[in-house]
């Protein structure tokens, strides 16, 4: 009985990480249909406002895992989190593209109430993190669409 609950248990993980996988692979080639062309994060994706939001979000939710600076120091008495801005971050994301970052802080973050921010409270936490990695504002906000999102791609250094 308990290696069927095992199994049952271990399901839901990989039930999501399928629909997760197959969510941002839908909006990008959706978007790709759309023939809309890919940008850089750096080319100023979000605005200093929603940066700011973001920061206040971070301050209120965030803070106790990833620490002020992002990098991933939070509190001694919580598990260790990766950084989600910075040089490091960067480099693990270079590559991808917002719409799988935005899924996982959508529906993993925070990660004692996963699901809890809205769509526009993840675009501008995002954003945040875009800012403090020094990828500069520009005087569009972030959209909360995952077609849109897809079509952003995250580089490690401009080009």
């Amino acid at each position: 009985m308990i290696a069927l609950t095992s199994i049952k248990s271990a399901r839901g993980p990989l039930l999501w990480l399928f629909a997760m996988v197959w969510a941002c692979a839908v909006a990008t080639a959706q978007a790709q249909q759309a023939g809309s062309k890919s940008v850089s994060v750096w080319s100023g994706v979000y605005t200093k406002a929603q940066s700011q939001r973001g920061e206040e979000l971070h301050a209120d939710v965030c803070i106790m895992c990833h620490g002020r600076r992002l990098n991933g120091a939070g509190q001694a008495e919580m598990p260790p989190s990766p950084a989600i801005a910075g040089d490091t971050f960067l480099r693990k994301w270079s590559g991808g593209n917002l719409a799988a970052l935005f899924v996982i802080v959508r529906h993993k973050m925070p990660i004692d109430s996963p699901g809890m921010l809205t769509d526009q409270q993840s675009a501008d936490a995002l954003a945040h993190m875009l800012a403090v990695s020094g990828i500069p504002p520009g005087a569009k906000e972030l959209p909360t669409d995952l077609g849109a999102l897809a079509n952003i791609s995250i580089e490690a250094q401009p080009k």
